[in-house]
């Protein structure tokens, strides 16, 4: 695993993808924003991806849209 894999694993970014990743293979509305509270986004910001669930976006649609927000910054 290459130091860049390493660090996206680790960051907040990473853990928010893998999160959402998990959603498309087992969908639970409550389990999603307890583990992206969990993962270190505020609760307007768990809500924001919520929404963005509902609409069938994908998981990289979804982290566009929260980095153009500047989730991760």
């Amino acid at each position: 695993m290459s130091t860049t894999e390493l660090m996206l694993r680790t960051s907040l970014e990473g853990r928010v993808k893998r999160t959402l990743q998990t959603y498309f293979r087992r969908p639970n509305d409550v389990l999603i924003k307890e583990s992206l509270g969990a993962n270190g986004l505020s609760p307007e910001q768990v809500e924001v991806t919520v929404e963005l669930l509902k609409e069938d976006k994908t998981v990289a649609e979804i982290m566009e849209h929260l980095r153009d927000k500047g989730y991760f910054a």
